[in-house]
């Protein structure tokens, strides 16, 4: 059994993850698909994506999908942590 001292680390930790995740999706939440008012989907043209936009999309993406499995770790850390006292 853990001493208390790496309980406060799993649970500081976890704290620590979890606040990270709430910025992720506070700055990067999901995309939200739009739907008219028949219930189809909505597409929007735009122009030619550049590779600048191509990067941000593919970073925006990425932490969109990051945050929820940094605040399941969060949750984790943080139940493994009261578990062990």
């Amino acid at each position: 059994m853990p001493s208390m001292k790496v309980s406060w680390w799993l649970n500081m930790f976890g704290l620590a993850v979890g606040m990270v995740a709430a910025l992720l999706m506070y700055y990067f939440p999901p995309r939200v698909q739009i739907y008219t008012e028949t219930g189809s989907g909505a597409l929007t043209l735009t122009n030619q994506p550049t590779d600048k936009g191509k990067r941000v999309g593919k970073r925006q993406a990425f932490l969109a999908k990051a945050a929820p499995i940094a605040l399941t770790l969060s949750f984790a850390l943080q139940l493994s942590a009261a578990l062990s006292y």
